[in-house]
């Protein structure tokens, strides 16, 4: 016996379901071509690339040339990390991160320098000093003369932590803040360095930056933090005698190694007699 034929009503239902199916996904696809276009027109293809990144990023680098002398709070104690240490590269990761562990701080003067980039045209409104922890007595575990290389760039920007209210300014010792009355600009898709110079007479001090920033159009001031990759900046005064550091090593360019009596003396007694050791 031959089959039924289905009911005409069911025919008519999936007919139905499958015009509806069609006519959704043309509508949708209506939509997202309108949604994108929209949002082509207005942000552009280059700001489509950083939808979901940052306005601002901030990428520490080096300083170039003659760094600040270093002082730690302990001495390394694992093989490893004497090794590392006594090889005296300044400009490794490994020593840094060693220095990091011991208690490491830049004698003096701490010298930073960021490279900022953007995603959409901005202004650096303001740039301040995120200090972390109250401020130490002086590290004088051991201090380890940084070696000669090329004179270093003059920092851009300076701060001095002595001061009541410290601001970064153009110049040292100027009474009046950069940040206000200036602002630095950064353009979308390129690159603005910047060199920062924090000073310290007394004490030791652990901070990080915080870098304010304004969107061209916008209303609303954001702000991101700038660290050493991922630790703080370390500073340190130096003692009121040279003779208080513990032990006092010189970089030979091949590596560290101790100095004692007159030739300590002459590290930090430039230019003048030492006759004799402590």
């Amino acid at each position: 016996m031959p089959d039924n034929d289905p009911p005409t009503g069911g025919k008519r239902t999936r007919l139905l379901l499958w015009s509806g199916g069609v006519l959704t996904a043309v509508v949708a696809g209506v939509i997202t071509a309108w949604a994108t276009d929209a949002v082509s027109l207005l942000v552009g293809p280059a700001d489509l690339v950083g939808l979901g990144r940052p306005a601002l990023r901030a990428t520490v680098i080096p300083v170039a040339g003659r760094a600040p002398d270093l002082a730690v709070a302990a001495l390394p104690s694992t093989p490893h990390d004497r090794a590392v240490f006594l090889r005296g590269r300044f400009s490794d990761q490994a020593f840094l991160d060693v220095t990091a562990g011991l208690g490491g701080a830049w004698v003096k003067r701490a010298r930073v320098r960021v490279v900022f980039e953007a995603t959409r045209d901005l202004r650096i409104t303001d740039v301040r000093l995120k200090r972390i922890g109250v401020a130490q007595p002086n590290v004088t575990r051991a201090f380890v003369q940084f070696p000669s290389e090329s004179a270093a760039r003059n920092p851009q920007l300076t701060l001095d932590l002595n001061d009541k209210a410290p601001f970064f300014a153009r110049l040292p010792g100027s009474k009046s803040p950069f940040f206000g009355p200036n602002s630095l600009p950064v353009k979308r898709g390129d690159q603005t360095e910047v060199g920062f110079e924090i000073q310290a007479r007394s004490r030791s001090h652990a901070f990080a930056l915080e870098v304010f920033y304004l969107s061209t159009g916008a209303d609303r001031q954001e702000s991101i933090t700038v660290t050493d990759h991922g630790r703080p900046f370390r500073v340190t005064g130096g003692p009121a005698r040279w003779t208080a550091y513990g032990t006092v090593y010189r970089n030979t360019g091949a590596g560290l190694h101790v100095a004692a009596g007159r030739e300590a003396c002459e590290i930090f007694e430039t230019g003048r007699a030492c006759a004799s050791g402590r």
